[in-house]
């Protein structure tokens, strides 16, 4: 039997993002919503570093860290 998420088939969840300069979120996001559009400094899923000004919006990407500094967008919530 295959397991539902498997494929990513299943339903996101959501989670508070807590910015950090040090420490990782608890799970890689699958996508990002953004409430308050401005700069984001992000490292995803693979390790690479990058400042973005981004719109709010729900935005499909693969995030390990939201960094405390150079990110001034807000409401983020993360999906996994």
């Amino acid at each position: 039997m295959v397991e539902r998420n498997q494929y990513g088939t299943e339903p996101g969840r959501l989670f508070s993002i807590a910015k950090s300069d040090t420490v990782d979120l608890e799970n890689d996001t699958r996508a990002l919503i953004i409430g308050t559009e401005g700069d984001i400094k992000i490292t995803d899923d693979k390790g690479a570093v990058g400042t973005f000004t981004m719109p709010a919006g729900v935005f499909p990407i693969r995030i390990r860290r939201v960094w405390s500094t150079g990110t001034t967008a807000g409401g983020l919530v993360g999906i996994y």
